[in-house]
């Protein structure tokens, strides 16, 4: 995309963010937590994504680069992803901005939502104005739709997710082993869940926008006819019109934040 990229690693932490900056003067400030089932990725793996949101939104993206939980200890994980995203809300004015979008596709979903809710806590909530969530996992227990599919699921196969979540919980604290469908919803940003209807784990996405609107949060949930997980990375038609549509949220959501500063 030749959009410019820099790294940063933060002071005293075992790991780096990867900055994607817009070609103009940014509005805001995209913390983004890749996929892979909590065991796989990095940040690189976000470039195109992060330079096409970088660009069409005028924003700059952060990508994570958080250690996998390849050893099952995904405390360790969820530990540097919640002090990446206190040191990012922390230093907003070194990017030029006020707000910021929390952002996590898949497995990384569930690790951004679990920064929010460790910037409320220390009340930073504030200048987090929404979140953007796409093929998210939000329940470890492992949702309805995961525990009825099986090993024909395409891209995922759902016993061994559910495997998977058996190996990580442990490791989390009590309160965390459910995962954010069993989190506290109150002082909520906006937010915009998108998953496949084909996906094994596109329950995770009604349930999370369910508590959302419960606690009178301002959110939507679209499930996108005949995709599969981790549809929005293919090279189709269907995966342009989406993540362009998401980035059209985005957009309308700084702007709205913006004129409400004037």
């Amino acid at each position: 995309m030749g959009s410019k990229v820099s790294i940063i690693t933060l002071p005293d932490q075992p790991l780096s963010i990867r900055i994607t900056h817009p070609r103009v003067p940014p509005r805001a400030l995209v913390v983004h937590f890749h996929g892979g089932a909590w065991v796989m990725g990095d940040a690189r793996l976000e470039d195109r994504l992060a330079g096409l949101i970088a660009d069409d939104c005028a924003v700059v993206v952060a990508a994570v680069d958080f250690r996998n939980a390849a050893d099952d200890n995904l405390a360790r994980t969820l530990k540097d992803c919640m002090a990446a995203a206190s040191w990012l809300a922390a230093n907003l004015e070194r990017f030029g901005v006020e707000h910021l979008i929390l952002s996590g596709e898949s497995s990384g979903a569930h690790l951004a939502m679990e920064a929010f809710f460790h910037l409320r806590s220390i009340g930073r909530q504030r200048s987090v104005i929404g979140f953007y969530s796409m093929c998210g996992a939000f329940d470890l227990e492992g949702s309805q739709s995961l525990h009825q599919s099986s090993s024909d699921s395409l891209l995922i196969d759902g016993p061994s997710a559910l495997e998977n979540l058996r190996r990580l919980t442990p490791s989390l604290p009590e309160e965390k082993q459910k995962g954010p469908v069993d989190g506290d919803f109150y002082d909520l940003p906006s937010a915009l869940f998108i998953a496949g209807c084909l996906d094994p784990i596109a329950d995770d996405s009604l349930e999370i926008n369910e508590c959302w609107q419960r606690a009178g949060g301002d959110a939507s949930c679209i499930l996108i006819p005949e995709a599969v997980h981790g549809f929005n990375r293919m090279p189709t038609a269907l995966a342009a019109k989406t993540n362009s549509f998401a980035r059209h949220w985005m957009r309308t959501l700084i702007d709205r934040t913006h004129d409400r500063g004037r």
